[in-house]
């Protein structure tokens, strides 16, 4: 992901600078007036103490006047029927891509789901297979709150795609966030 990055962005002749760090490490030489996850990746990180960690961190490195925005997604569980359903996709190369998903285990107690991957690559003769676990935690909104607020940020709005407030029953939905104070 960071050397497609590398290339986009050389080939708009734009300079940046990329981090590569865990999220409920994150250490960088400054503090932000924006930060945003893309999509809702914060449903990787596997538990509520993870989740706090990463949150404390865009804290630390939020400016005192910045804003934080937390996309986040209730993923329903999946029909078995589509347990090792195969989607295909052609890669720039000419690559053949395919993924299914095996199975999945959901745990209500922990609000994760637990999915068995795989993902295979063709090309011409060679063809490489990759089985992954994928772990999401999810969050209710209301919890979501309680770890927001003891990471030292406050909640100002909770919105849907669209920007509105979000159903307090939506199953996606962005948490804006703001330093506590």
């Amino acid at each position: 992901m960071l050397d497609r990055c590398r290339r986009a962005v050389a080939d708009a002749g734009l300079d940046v600078v990329l981090h590569h760090q865990r999220m409920e490490e994150l250490n960088l030489p400054r503090r932000y007036s924006s930060i945003f996850l893309a999509g809702p990746t914060f449903i990787l990180l596997p538990d509520d103490t993870t989740a706090l960690r990463s949150l404390r961190g865009i804290r630390a490195h939020l400016a005192d006047d910045g804003a934080a925005l937390v996309p986040l997604f209730v993923p329903a569980p999946t029909p078995e029927h589509r347990f090792g359903e195969m989607h295909e996709a052609l890669a720039a190369e000419g690559a053949l891509l395919r993924f299914s998903l095996r199975s999945e285990e959901r745990d209500e107690g922990s609000r994760t789901r637990r999915a068995e991957l795989r993902y295979e690559r063709h090309a011409g003769t060679d063809r490489t297979v990759v089985d992954r676990t994928w772990t999401l935690h999810r969050h209710t909104q209301n919890g979501f709150r309680r770890l927001v607020t003891a990471a030292g940020l406050r909640t100002e709005a909770v919105q849907d795609a669209a920007g509105r407030p979000a159903a307090d029953d939506a199953t996606a939905f962005a948490f804006l966030l703001r330093a506590a104070g």
